[in-house]
């Protein structure tokens, strides 16, 4: 059976859809990380970072840490297409990176990382080796562990078609010890991430499911993941935000990511905030106007304000194309140079929540592990595909079909999910978010041609523990 990798990595976006309102309140976790104070390199503070996956006790902020004793490890069992975003503030240009890999992490040549540079396929290697990133002005930068090495493969024939199953060990997992960047001159860049302060927020109405829709999504660097408020009697204007620090803090400036980001069809769809106020609780506040652009908009405040409790209420909106819901996608504090963030324990406690919905179902049995096939069809076409099912209620799609005139058809579908139905035999859930195709195909009068499509989506997924079955969009995948 012959194979052709073609997957790609795009931005990702989550779109908002109708539902019921609720009331949201989340209190955080573990502080944030004591300043490093060991490192006299000038620092480069970072817009934001995480990994797709990451064990609760080796997070991927402890790359960042200054201890190299510590470093990013994925839960067990998450491996193949997991990876680390960094968003930098301001555009740098790198020479290099490269990632200490802890031993047993990844073996044989087969292992290989890939990386994306402002959204765009740049270079790949082996983890361990210095990638060349060609001095480019880097905004993001993504890592993607595409094999380890560690992956078993098994041939079976399924529904009259000759199918490769690969699989990853439950109990293995990729570790990274250290991570290097080198900008343009050839230095090693001492990256600084928000700092994590403790703290609670809550939101006047957040639309349901809440997993999908939470406060807590404001901090979580992820732009295709937001807060959409849920009041069904207005589109946004009068709700409010509140933030509660443990500690007293100085905010001199606010970032905010506008509207749902997961793509400029999700971005038009839904309300934006032209207008907003902003203080702190209990006192004067300040008026403040955001444009309508998906660029992370910086406001400087009118004055610094110092305190635990402050207050972000919405004025006026920019309305949305399809739905009155109103998003925002992410949202940065700042004293000075350094951002900072409100750390939230809502993720673990949304996973167990979901964890404890499911219950005993076979969908307990694929959270966080990449179900990977190859198909080969009697007509000729190779289909290379995976699905990956978060336990934090998101889930990623990938798919690469040839055809036998060598044109290629490329999906990512990316998003949300919630829960059906589930009981010991199956479970039925609706996934929802993204769905981006890019095409190749013949032209008659121009040769090759390329479509790239990309449309908000939904769809229902039933397992039985044996395989993965969507209703109209998504195809079968077999778990074994």
């Amino acid at each position: 059976m012959k194979s052709k990798t073609g997957f790609f990595l795009s931005a990702l976006m989550l779109a908002a859809c109708g539902g019921e309102t609720s009331k949201q309140s989340e209190s955080v976790s573990a502080p944030s990380p004591a300043p490093n104070t060991t490192d006299s390199r000038p620092p480069t503070y970072l817009e934001g970072v995480y990994a797709t996956s990451s064990s609760p006790a080796h997070e991927v902020f402890d790359l960042f840490d200054d201890n190299p004793g510590t470093g990013w490890q994925t839960q067990e069992g998450s491996g193949p297409d997991e990876g680390i975003m960094i968003y930098f503030q301001n555009p740098v240009a790198l020479q290099s990176v490269q990632v200490t890999p802890e031993e047993g992490s990844f073996q044989g040549e087969a292992a290989f990382m890939q990386t994306y540079v402002n959204g765009a396929l740049g270079a790949g290697g082996k983890p361990g080796d210095k990638i060349d990133l060609g001095k480019k002005a880097v905004k993001s930068l993504y890592l993607r562990f595409v094999k380890t090495g560690l992956e078993q493969t098994a041939k079976r024939e399924r529904d009259g078609r000759e199918i490769e199953i690969e699989s990853y060990p439950g109990n293995a997992y990729i570790g990274i010890k250290e991570l290097i960047v080198l900008n343009d001159k050839g230095e090693s860049l001492r990256l600084v991430p928000p700092q994590r302060q403790i703290g609670n927020l809550s939101a006047s109405s957040t639309l349901a499911p809440d997993i999908a829709y939470s406060p807590a999504n404001l901090f979580d660097t992820r732009k295709e993941f937001g807060w959409v408020e849920g009041n069904k009697t207005s589109a946004g204007e009068g709700e409010t935000l509140n933030f509660e620090f443990e500690e007293p803090v100085n905010i001199t400036a606010i970032q905010i990511w506008n509207g749902y980001q997961r793509s400029s069809e999700h971005f038009a769809a839904n309300a934006r905030v032209r207008n907003f106020e902003f203080g702190a609780k209990g006192g004067p506040m300040t008026a403040y106007t955001l444009s309508d652009s998906k660029t992370g908009q910086k406001i400087k405040l009118a004055a610094p304000l110092k305190g635990q409790s402050f207050e972000l209420k919405i004025k006026n909106i920019y309305p949305g194309k399809k739905y009155k819901d109103l998003a925002i996608s992410d949202l940065v504090f700042f004293d000075g140079e350094q951002p900072f963030v409100v750390s939230s324990k809502l993720p673990e406690q949304n996973r167990a929540n979901l964890r404890s919905q499911v219950g005993s179902s076979p969908l307990a049995q694929l959270f966080n592990r990449r179900i990977s096939n190859l198909l080969d069809d009697e007509s000729g076409t190779i289909t290379e595909q995976s699905l990956i099912i978060r336990s934090d209620g998101t889930f990623v799609l990938y798919s690469n079909e040839i055809l036998p005139d060598d044109s290629e058809s490329q999906t990512l579908a990316d998003g949300n999910w919630e829960l059906v139905s589930s009981d010991e035999a199956g479970a039925t859930i609706k996934v929802f978010g993204r769905w981006n195709n890019v095409s190749d195909f013949a032209d008659y009068y121009r040769g090759k041609s390329v479509q790239n499509v990309t449309r908000i989506f939904s769809d229902e997924l039933t397992t039985d523990g044996n395989t993965v079955q969507g209703k109209k969009m998504v195809g079968m995948f077999y778990v074994r």
